[in-house]
């Protein structure tokens, strides 16, 4: 998760990675070169974007005032975004792709090449960076590069090991000395997909325990709010591969814990809306390919599919639309969608019992005659 560079030559240190994480790093650091007095004198913090660039580079430029030491923080670096590539692109036309416009990348580059004055310390946070990019090759040859970006799965979800252990040190960072049994295993699956939202709510959760030294799978369960929803997943793959049972299971458990029945309409109609949508790319695949192995299908017959369609469903996410696709034909899918909008219809105007009207819909999409697709 931190990855340092070789020896650094220069005094600056790049932090990657999601602001709740690296902020503290970044303050951590500050205070090993500057202590708190001469931090109101001889720190700069500079938000990219905010204001020019030339200001911080000329703040670098400048010695300490009282104080031989100084610092300046370019925070929320953001280069402007590389130009869509084709996949033959090389590595150079990257580079200059994403330095151009007035991202400041160059200025930046150029400044650090003529080196910074002595006890001049500059930290530069970002949340994501191209490694592509001239800068992070200079910062990774010259400098040092803290990344404290998590890694994702497959679908999308972090990573894990690498949150259990982030989530950990939080707890701990925080005064909890003692964390029960399955207490990161139960917040690592009600995270969502923002590692700034967790955190927050980790500080959330501890703030209201009775005893701060320590936290309970009960504490969890009864005071994080679920922000994996990692039903949403659950509940539409089985409507997807038609597996009735574990649909009607999960509606009524949904159902009974107070999930509002509109939500859950527009969430289906959704999913339905994506399926209809990329249904037309099956056509566009030879014969059997949905029956290859997933990497082969995806590095395989996926490639030549338009780049509309790779570009707003990238990777494993276009696989498993895909996947979920070949379950309906075009006809089954259209049929779906209007049920989905007579069922709105439904839960708008009559008083029938939501999972009474779920359930006959549940039937209808579930048990409609499967075939081979693709």
């Amino acid at each position: 998760m931190s990855k340092a560079a070789a020896a650094a030559s220069l005094p600056v240190t790049l932090f990657v990675g999601e602001p709740s994480l690296v902020d503290p790093l970044v303050q951590a650091a500050i205070d090993q070169v500057l202590d708190r007095a001469a931090q109101s004198l001889n720190l700069e913090v500079f938000r990219h974007g905010e204001r020019p660039l030339a200001e911080a580079i000329g703040a670098l430029r400048q010695v300490g005032m009282f104080a031989a030491r100084r610092c300046v923080w370019i925070r929320g670096w953001s280069p402007p975004k590389a130009r869509a590539k084709s996949a033959e692109a090389d590595e150079t036309e990257g580079d200059d792709a994403e330095e151009g416009g007035d991202g400041g990348a160059q200025e930046l580059l150029a400044a650090l090449e003529e080196g910074l004055p002595a006890e001049t310390t500059l930290i530069i946070s970002a949340a994501s960076i191209d490694a592509r990019s001239r800068l992070y090759k200079y910062l990774s040859k010259h400098a040092k590069i803290e990344d404290m970006r998590i890694d994702t799965t497959r679908e999308g979800r972090f990573d894990p090991d690498q949150l259990a252990s982030i989530v950990e040190a939080r707890l701990r960072g925080a005064g909890v000395d003692k964390i029960g049994p399955q207490v990161i295993d139960e917040i690592v699956a009600r995270a969502g997909t923002n590692a700034g939202e967790v955190l927050q709510e980790v500080d959330r959760l501890v703030l209201g325990l009775q005893d701060p030294s320590r936290i309970a799978i009960e504490d969890v369960r009864a005071g994080m709010r679920d922000l994996a929803q990692t039903w949403v997943f659950d509940f539409t793959g089985a409507v997807s591969e038609r597996r009735l049972a574990d649909a009607e299971r999960m509606i009524e458990r949904l159902l009974g814990s107070g999930e509002p029945p509109l939500r859950l309409t527009a969430l289906l109609a959704t999913h339905v809306g994506d399926l209809m949508e990329v249904r037309p790319m099956l056509d566009l695949l030879p014969r059997g390919a949905m029956q290859m192995k997933a990497d082969k299908l995806l590095f395989g017959p996926m490639q030549s599919l338009p780049e509309s369609f790779r570009r707003k469903h990238p990777s494993w996410r276009g696989y498993f639309r895909l996947k979920a696709a070949s379950n309906f034909d075009k006809d089954e899918l259209l049929r779906l969608h209007g049920e989905i909008v007579r069922l709105d219809l439904s839960l708008k105007s009559t008083r029938t019992d939501p999972l009474l009207l779920f359930s006959r819909l549940l039937q209808s999409a579930c048990r409609l005659p499967a075939r081979g697709r693709g």
